[in-house]
């Protein structure tokens, strides 16, 4: 179990080597196109904890009333 387990992380050790690759390789060959993409993501994921917010409010103010 423990040799699994140990491939398994050496495995996802690579797979964030490559991501981290993958990414330089794309901030240097757009650096604006990135930093949009960046802007755009960490805006969508704003938006996104606002709404659970804004939906778990409302789910308590349903259960008092």
């Amino acid at each position: 179990m423990a040799m699994i387990l140990n491939q398994a992380k050496a495995a996802l050790r690579i797979v964030m080597y490559l991501m981290v690759a993958f990414f330089a390789i794309k901030l240097w060959q757009d650096p604006s196109g990135s930093a949009d993409a960046t802007v755009d993501f960490i805006g969508s994921v704003g938006h996104f904890f606002a709404a659970l917010i804004n939906k778990l409010g409302e789910f308590v103010q349903s259960l008092g009333s």
